[in-house]
């Protein structure tokens, strides 16, 4: 097993450092985040997750950090003195809101699944390549472009992967992918102000400039973040991020939208998706009314309650009525996602999904549920 090293009394630090805060910006001593020499006493600090376990150290860390990306965001609940959790200690209840954050966790493809979610290197249960697909990502397009902020094609468009998926950097999701390790590839993006991002203060044409104005911080991708990671959020309401969608954009046409940083990996999963091909992904949700999308999550056709289940992009969005608490299908306020089947980090579910894919059975009566969100006849 990878060991990930944390200060247990440096995390007590970084927990008051962050609590409260909404912000990538963030403010206290900072010993709470930064160490010079790695040394305690003469000796190396002893290592623990939030949650206690002692599991070794890997120190010291790159720009002279008290922890890499997987120790800093472990631990026993989903938030811990406003860190975001996305790797538990102990199995959480499911994935969802008051279960996980809006990513998922990844302790099940940690535990030794890895169906169950992505299987980046830098977790401290993953020791090689996932089992099933080797190191090149299902869907791989080595001819895609490189991202909005210009910064190289992840993997550099190698024909497969020699390189496992980390957390940031050219073989990662976060960051920029001109670097190939974590910390430099988000260096500097805990002292941004990422407020243009944030309900209350959203300025969508200032998102995207760098890697601290991306939506969490994913190259150039737009959208809003909710302040609690969707812990409490609910359907109908404004309470949960929300994603920047297009419609039409299997060509790599728009790299702002949460679908297309997907594609910079499993970019073959967004072509060919006109003829149903391939489910497709930033694409309005019909509003025909002789189809059945237009009854998305139990809703009418106008003002359906948006879905934390199911969510939808929308191509526009302000500092006045978004997040949206309804969508109208057939606008692009109800764009169809990636993210609207799977989440990013892991979940319970095989393949990243959002429920559990075999349990949904055509004319079961399911009701409003999974796939039948949006799918609304096909339980029937």
């Amino acid at each position: 097993m990878k060991r990930v090293g944390v200060l247990m009394a440096v995390v007590m630090g970084v927990m008051l450092l962050f609590s409260g805060v909404a912000v990538a910006k963030v403010s206290g001593p900072c010993v709470n985040c930064h160490t010079m020499h790695w040394s305690q006493h003469g000796t190396t600090p002893t290592s623990s997750y939030h949650g206690g376990t002692t599991i070794g150290s890997d120190g010291p860390y790159e720009t002279l950090l008290v922890n890499d990306c997987a120790g800093c965001h472990s631990g026993d609940s989903a938030i811990i003195g406003a860190i975001p959790i996305v790797l538990r200690t102990s199995a959480p209840t499911g994935t969802g809101p008051g279960k996980s954050l809006a990513g998922g966790d990844f302790y099940w493809v940690n535990a030794g699944d890895p169906e169950k979610g992505h299987d980046v290197i830098d977790l401290p249960g993953i020791s090689g390549q996932d089992s099933n697909i080797g190191l090149t990502p299902p869907g791989w397009d080595p001819n895609a472009t490189p991202g909005a902020l210009g910064d190289e094609q992840i993997h550099d468009g190698a024909s497969s992967w020699t390189n496992q998926l980390t957390c940031a950097g050219k073989y990662g999701c976060h960051g920029r992918h001109d670097e190939t390790t974590n910390a430099a590839a988000i260096a500097g993006a805990h002292h941004g102000d990422d407020s243009c991002l944030k309900p209350g203060s959203v300025d969508q044409a200032a998102q995207g400039a760098d890697i601290t104005t991306s939506y969490r911080w994913l190259g150039g991708i737009e959208g809003i973040e909710d302040p609690d990671w969707e812990w409490t959020a609910t359907d109908g309401t404004t309470d949960h991020n929300q994603y920047k969608g297009v419609n039409g954009n299997s060509s790599y046409g728009d790299k702002t939208t949460i679908s297309y940083l997907c594609a910079q990996c499993h970019g073959y999963f967004h072509s060919d998706i006109g003829s149903w091909t391939r489910h497709p992904t930033d694409i309005v949700l019909p509003s025909d009314t002789s189809k059945e999308y237009y009854m998305y999550n139990g809703g009418t056709g106008s003002d359906n309650d948006y879905s934390v289940v199911a969510p939808v992009g929308s191509t526009t969005f302000t500092d006045n009525g978004y997040p949206e608490a309804q969508i109208t299908p057939g606008s692009t306020d109800s764009i169809v996602l990636c993210i609207s089947c799977h989440r990013a980090h892991g979940t319970e579910y095989d393949d990243l999904l959002r429920w559990d894919y075999s349990s949904m059975v055509a004319g079961g009566g399911a009701g409003n549920v999974g796939c039948f969100i949006c799918h609304t006849t096909k339980d029937d």
